[in-house]
């Protein structure tokens, strides 16, 4: 809860600084606003590290294979930080390639999810063989 307060305020202040620098230097507010996302994507980290750790203790107890989870938390950053670059280029005014990115991180997120489809591909075949 404290990490996400930290970020929470860390935002705020990044908006405030970001809003007060705009009209007069708007290449300096958007080096602010990178400053404050990686700042803030640090905290995100820290934040995320016990769901990862609960999520592999909870393959280890499942008798998973860590193969199957690597691709579905690859899975996830990628949609994260797929979000967070569509939208710094949005906030830059370059929204068309925000949704260019918008577009590689789902085929990103497709061609890493790769080994889980094949993996459900061969379990049917396996049950239909079977």
């Amino acid at each position: 809860m404290e990490r996400f307060l930290q970020a929470a305020v860390l935002g705020v202040l990044t908006v405030i600084l970001t809003s007060l620098f705009k009209q007069k230097n708007a290449d300096l507010a958007l080096l602010l606003t990178l400053a404050g996302c990686v700042l803030i994507g640090i905290l995100l980290v820290q934040l995320a590290e016990p769901v990862v750790s609960f999520l592999s203790r909870l393959r280890n107890l499942a008798g998973l294979d860590a193969e199957l989870m690597t691709p579905m938390l690859k899975t996830v950053g990628i949609g994260i930080l797929t979000q967070i670059g569509a939208n710094i280029c949005s906030d830059a005014g370059e929204n068309a390639i925000g949704r260019l990115i918008e577009v590689c991180g789902g085929i990103l997120a497709l061609y890493v999810a790769l080994p889980l489809l094949e993996a459900v591909i061969e379990t049917v075949e396996t049950m239909a063989g079977g």
